[in-house]
């Protein structure tokens, strides 16, 4: 059974203090659905979201070439939303809409520091746009503003930061797999395994490199048989190791090249002859000469006295 590894942090991490803000990025999306596709039930009356009403309404967001601001509870309407003090200030604003039919309309959202922290302490919990509807079939055809509110009008409203923070967690892994931001959970979860296999392989590569070094310098793998070590270690760590456990030098410390002209000219040299031939791993490793003088010179029979 193999054992673990233990490695140093610094070799697969890069740490940085982090503030507050970066917290809150870290949990709250900034890719948020603010209207669902379909008929879209609301207490301020209901409006149709489709692919007529999804291009009017991107349409028109760039045509006033404006980002749209996303505000605390419709303040910037005034009137009964006016804050005490008058003032109507910002959440985040709304840099692109996107429209995804069968899902809905999509806001990308500049949150400001403020909101952040809001929406990741769950103050604040969902969005509320103010929409401009077409008269005769209901349809949504524009956006005069988003708001933050725990009371959303649209019913059914999903949360911005879900309670599982699932949504969360996967627009996070999304970024730091620098994917597209439409990317779907699949894409997302797949680019996630692909990252982590490729981790995985260069570990166990490294780990297997280690282990190919720490024999040549033992004296126990040639220069010559560093390929094939390698391949054995990769291929099969437990087996390289029980090997490398019983293997026998075959480039003394201090010697560069093994003996050479080494015949099997008494017993223990026949011995050794013999346990060359019944082994194929050993055959792969070194030469039959080269073990047989090894045998020799453990036993104080070394002709060339290395």
């Amino acid at each position: 059974m193999s054992k673990p590894i233990k490695k140093p942090i610094s070799e697969c991490h890069t740490l940085a203090p982090l503030d507050s803000s970066h917290l809150a990025t870290r949990t709250v999306p900034n890719r948020v659905r603010i209207a669902p596709w379909g008929d879209v039930e609301s207490t301020r009356g209901r409006f149709t979201v489709d692919d007529e009403s999804a291009r009017l309404v991107v349409a028109a967001f760039e045509k006033h070439a404006t980002d749209l601001p996303v505000d605390y509870e419709h303040q910037t309407l005034g009137g009964s939303y006016a804050s005490p003090s008058g003032q109507a200030p910002a959440a985040g604003w709304i840099k692109r809409l996107e429209a995804v039919p069968g899902e809905g309309l999509f806001a990308h959202i500049e949150w400001t520091g403020d909101a952040l922290e809001q929406l990741a302490n769950k103050h604040y919990r969902y969005l509320s746009p103010v929409a401009l509807v077409r008269k005769e079939d209901r349809k949504l055809i524009g956006l005069h503003s988003v708001a933050l509110t725990n009371k959303p009008a649209i019913v059914g409203a999903e949360p911005i930061v879900n309670r599982s923070d699932a949504s969360a967690t996967l627009v996070t892994l999304r970024d730091r797999l620098s994917l597209a931001p439409d990317s779907d959970a699949d894409t997302v979860l797949l680019a996630a395994g692909r990252r982590i296999e490729a981790i995985e392989c260069d570990r166990v590569r490294r780990e297997a490199d280690g282990k190919v070094d720490a024999a040549v310098r033992a004296g126990k793998v040639t220069e010559a048989q560093r390929d094939f070590a390698a391949r054995l270690a990769l291929r099969d760590a437990d087996l390289f190791d029980d090997w490398l456990e019983t293997a026998p030098v075959v480039v003394p410390l201090g010697r560069t090249v093994p003996p050479n002209g080494t015949t099997p000219s008494d017993g223990l040299a026949r011995r050794a002859a013999s346990e060359f031939r019944e082994s194929p791993l050993l055959a792969s490793l070194t030469s039959e000469e080269a073990f047989v003088a090894d045998a020799q010179r453990r036993n104080g029979h070394d002709r060339s006295g290395g």
